[in-house]
């Protein structure tokens, strides 16, 4: 006999899912939200964007000195959705035509295209705005924190903060020389991924750093401590950190300075120096790792698919707060962001099984409004990938393998993202989908000025 299909939703009403949220300890939760506890180690998971450009070759000396390029323009529209019509390429054309024997005078156009900084106090959240309300991750009329790059097809890369961090750096480098604010954002934007560890005992920090070099990927590792208060911490070149060797060639030198307010390292600013004069350029990195809410919608009908309901009631038992180890005890949403460039995601449910539960992917949005569809990869290993959910304990991946699909379907660039999971298909049972919103807990920052940063 075929199994039964549907069943009708008994454990949990409708009225509930609207009402309760999720700690990070798995229990229901205050509107105002306690502060996260401190993590040992801080890490971000590696994620690929989609915008292109890349440092010149530093095998080839010719690629610095390329022919020297009109200035930025103005940065294109989003083409609106549904259009067909592909957005117009960067370089302006020319204002005269050319003769068809003569052959167009060589232009670098920007690797990158970014978005101008904000200007002060234009990103303003409305004051009814509150970082634990699931309804924001799909709210439109909010300002994104955005990091400045740009896809081809018109998303933006966003912050995972209500925090102006991100804002301040910007609107700083474009205070600088056309010629060092080109440089830096051709650093910037072949920036593939990036990656930190903090040890919690030694204060010992490694960043690691995926760069695009002519048409190979290089490897950097720099390496520091960090200093909860006081001045930034130098970083400097290492052979090899965060299970990566060090591939590239070129000088980098850095300092680290962890920026919340009460002295933490939940949000830490990087600052990197890459290449030597005359072709050096600055890399200016964000990277986020803290505890974070859940909001769960669950269908009121389901599928009778046995590894679908073993999930269910590890979820329902959450909510409900039951002291149980089928049960999630911790939730951790840790980013990293790239100035004029790329910025990903890593987003991890651990239960107190030790069943783990975690997705990474590329921090994008369109720039009006928040709905996306983008495929999430799942994460597998603590150490490896540098969550912070390192323990004595194995992980388990039991619940993680019954999940056939996760998509991030939502991300309203301050710090909120949905995701649609969706069951493997089982035998003839349907394939069971749920939503899960992630809402970072925002600490705040110190007073964002250039001595602060120092």
């Amino acid at each position: 006999m075929l199994p039964m299909l549907q069943k009708k939703h008994t454990l949990i009403t409708a009225a509930l899912l609207a009402t309760l949220t999720l700690s990070a300890c798995g229990k229901k939760k205050d509107v105002i939200a306690a502060p996260p506890e401190e993590s040992k180690k801080t890490g971000e998971s590696d994620t690929n964007g989609q915008i292109g450009g890349g440092l010149p070759d530093p095998n080839k000396p010719d690629d610095y000195n390329p022919p020297l390029p009109e200035p930025i323009p103005e940065p294109r529209k989003p083409t609106p959705p549904g259009s067909t019509q592909q957005p117009n390429p960067l370089p302006p054309p020319p204002t005269a035509p050319t003769a068809p024997s003569q052959p167009p005078k060589p232009t670098t156009p920007p690797v990158v295209d970014t978005r101008p900084a904000p200007a002060p106090g234009a990103n303003q959240l409305p004051p009814d705005y509150r970082t634990n309300d699931p309804g924001n991750a799909t709210r439109d009329n909010l300002s994104k924190r955005m990091t400045g790059g740009v896809t081809s097809d018109g998303l933006v890369y966003t912050s995972s903060s209500t925090d102006d961090l991100l804002n301040f750096l910007r609107a700083r480098n474009e205070k600088v020389g056309y010629e060092t604010r080109r440089a830096n954002v051709e650093a910037a934007s072949s920036v593939l991924s990036a990656k930190m560890t903090i040890d919690g005992l030694s204060g010992d920090a490694i960043v690691t750093l995926k760069v695009q070099e002519g048409n190979e990927v290089k490897v950097y590792n720099v390496a520091g401590a960090s200093n909860n208060g006081g001045y930034a911490s130098p970083l400097r070149s290492v052979r090899a950190g965060n299970g990566e060797k060090s591939t590239g060639s070129r000088a980098l030198e850095g300092t680290l300075k962890c920026v919340d307010l009460d002295g933490g390292c939940e949000n830490t600013f990087v600052r990197l120096k890459i290449g030597t004069s005359p072709s050096s350029a600055i890399i200016n990195l964000v990277f986020r790792n803290s505890s974070a809410d859940l909001y769960f919608n669950l269908p009121g009908e389901y599928s009778n698919n046995p590894e679908y309901l073993v999930l269910r009631d590890f979820i329902v038992n959450t909510i409900q707060g039951l002291k149980v180890p089928d049960r999630i005890k911790t939730i951790r949403m840790s980013s990293w962001e790239v100035v004029n460039g790329r910025s990903g995601v890593a987003l991890s449910m651990k239960g107190a099984n030790n069943e783990l539960l975690a997705f990474a992917g590329p921090l994008l949005a369109p720039e009006a409004g928040t709905g996306v569809n983008i495929n999430l990869s799942r994460i597998a290993k603590d150490q490896e990938d540098t969550l912070d959910l390192i323990s004595l304990d194995n992980t388990k991946l039991n619940l993680a393998n019954t999940i056939g699909e996760a998509r991030m379907v939502a991300n309203n660039g301050l710090g909120q993202v949905r995701l649609a999971l969706k069951m493997r298909k089982r035998g003839s049972y349907a394939q069971d989908q749920f939503l899960v919103t992630f809402m970072r807990r925002v600490k705040p920052l110190i007073d964002l000025t250039d001595d602060n940063l120092k």
